[in-house]
């Protein structure tokens, strides 16, 4: 793998080349202390004249589309990246409502190369830089000018309210903007073949906003996978488990699940806080865990069926009459551990009249 100090709009504007963020990673996350520091960056280079780094951004070669375009899937910088094409788009916006060029460029043709693929003026150019499943579609009608989805993502809509906010202010100069972009710098790589994307993954340290502990156990799981599977694994387990905690800022509520899930199933480590939920998951994957990612997220699915709906009581022993882990005890997926009390009528029973003993408090 090789580095390199890039200005952030040269790797943006590479030509026939799209940025995909993976099924994997996490949802759009900055905030609106995110954005302001950047825009403090912005104003800052443009008032210097000179590059001003801002973090970096580390991404591998995919399948091109069915357009030929190269792919370019981001394992991390995507924070930046979203934000700096949110500016982007609030720049491309004013500019053009206030009839002005930049550098000497209409507003539109200026920012194309950064914000569109294909040739200037084409109506169906896709969107440079395609967000995971939640923020998908916002960005992209916000980068194409096309109407937005029904229930467009919060997180989205807000930055770029920000930012045109800033913009409406007394004072504001939109040449100085431009001109501060492109000098905003990365260090750029691209993740070879050989390369342990996971290990480059944890052990980058960039500025923004720390990976939740769902975020990492998700990453773990699919992060060695191809497009294709992690696509596949994320749909068909991953977003319907994130979905039965919604609403969850933070991923606290899943974290919490994951911890319960870990106590049934790894009791030889206890993870005693969400902090040491991800050391936890990670011993049990590298020195016990012998299934399938599809055992595992399937068991991991049916858990947090139980645990989201009696979040509130918390407690594994609340889980319904009947369910497998009240007659069989937590099984397992290491092939010579014994399920405890797998035949024991007694132990099940004693969970069945906890769990009747607890609805009839309700």
């Amino acid at each position: 793998m090789e580095t390199q100090q890039d200005r952030l709009l040269d790797l943006l504007g590479k030509p026939d080349t799209r940025f995909v963020i993976p099924a994997y990673q996490r949802s759009y996350a900055w905030g609106q202390r995110q954005c302001e520091e950047l825009w403090d960056d912005v104003q800052r280079a443009a008032r210097d004249g000179q590059r001003h780094f801002i973090g970096t951004v580390l991404y591998s070669r995919k399948e091109d589309d069915a357009e030929g375009n190269a792919q370019m899937a981001v394992i991390d910088g995507q924070q930046r990246l979203t934000t700096a094409t949110l500016a982007l788009i609030a720049l491309r916006d004013w500019a053009h409502e206030h009839h002005l060029q930049l550098d000497g460029q209409g507003a539109e043709a200026a920012t194309w190369p950064y914000l569109r693929v294909g040739a200037s003026g084409d109506a169906e150019a896709p969107a440079k830089l395609t967000l995971s499943r939640h923020d998908r579609a916002t960005l992209a009608a916000a980068a194409t000018g096309k109407a937005l989805p029904g229930k467009p993502s919060p997180r989205i809509m807000d930055n770029l309210r920000f930012f045109r906010s800033r913009m409406e202010a007394e004072g504001f100069d939109a040449n100085a903007f431009w001109r501060g972009l492109h000098e905003l710098s990365v260090i750029s790589a691209q993740a070879d073949e050989g390369d342990h994307a996971q290990h480059i993954f944890d052990s980058l340290n960039s500025k923004g906003v720390p990976l939740t502990t769902a975020d990492l156990v998700r990453n773990y799981l699919l992060l060695a996978e191809g497009h294709d599977e992690q696509t596949r694994l994320y749909n068909e387990y991953w977003a319907p488990i994130e979905d039965m905690f919604q609403p969850d800022p933070g991923s606290k509520r899943l974290a919490n699940g994951i911890q319960g899930w870990l106590a049934v199933r790894f009791r030889q480590a206890r993870a005693h806080g969400e902090g040491e939920v991800y050391p936890v998951f990670k011993r049990y994957m590298e020195d016990e865990f012998t299934g399938s990612i599809d055992d595992l997220l399937g068991e991991l699915y049916r858990f947090c069926l139980v645990w989201a709906e009696n979040y509130r009581y918390h407690g594994i022993k609340k889980f319904k009459s009947g369910t497998r882990w009240a007659t069989q005890g937590p099984g397992t997926l290491v092939g010579d551990r014994t399920p405890k009390a797998a035949d024991d009528e007694r132990y099940a029973e004693r969970v069945r009249q906890g769990n009747a003993a607890a609805d009839a408090s309700l």
